[in-house]
């Protein structure tokens, strides 16, 4: 192996553990906008808040926004991803989730691309967000009308 050769490997190693860092980040940082950001919102406000009217407020202000912010460092995140990927460097004309599925045929959708990873990452969290919300509801939360 020439000194070349031993460069180029080292460059590959290091695209691919920053790719993986940067798909982990998109991964986890979906999980963490449906499910951290609601829970951490909810116990903030609960630490910091002692009238229900003041927690509901900061609740229904400060968790959105929250929400948006981290989602718009999410898309960058995920920009640096496809571009250490190789991945599209134009978005899809229409995004999937636009589409009904008798809108288009299965093989048009699968001509227009593949889903990007902060697609399939996002959807994933959100339906983990609504089974953790629903199993929390109808399971672990104590019934206000339940005698004690």
């Amino acid at each position: 192996m020439t000194a070349d050769d031993l460069f180029e490997l080292g460059e590959r190693v290091t695209r691919a553990l920053m790719t993986g860092l940067l798909a982990a980040g998109v991964v986890l940082g979906s999980a963490f906008l449906w499910i951290g950001i609601p829970l951490g919102g909810l116990w903030l406000a609960g630490e910091l808040t002692s009238r229900p009217s003041t927690f509901l407020l900061v609740i229904l202000i400060a968790v959105p926004a929250s929400m948006v912010a981290f989602a718009w460092v999410l898309y960058r995140v995920n920009g640096l991803y496809e571009q250490a990927h190789g991945g599209p460097a134009t978005p899809p004309s229409r995004s999937a989730w636009l589409v009904s599925s008798s809108d288009e045929r299965r093989a048009v959708r699968r001509a227009r691309g593949p889903r990007t990873l902060i697609d399939m990452s996002m959807t994933a969290s959100a339906v983990a967000a609504l089974i953790l919300m629903a199993v929390w509801f109808f399971f672990l939360a104590d019934s206000p009308l339940a005698p004690s």
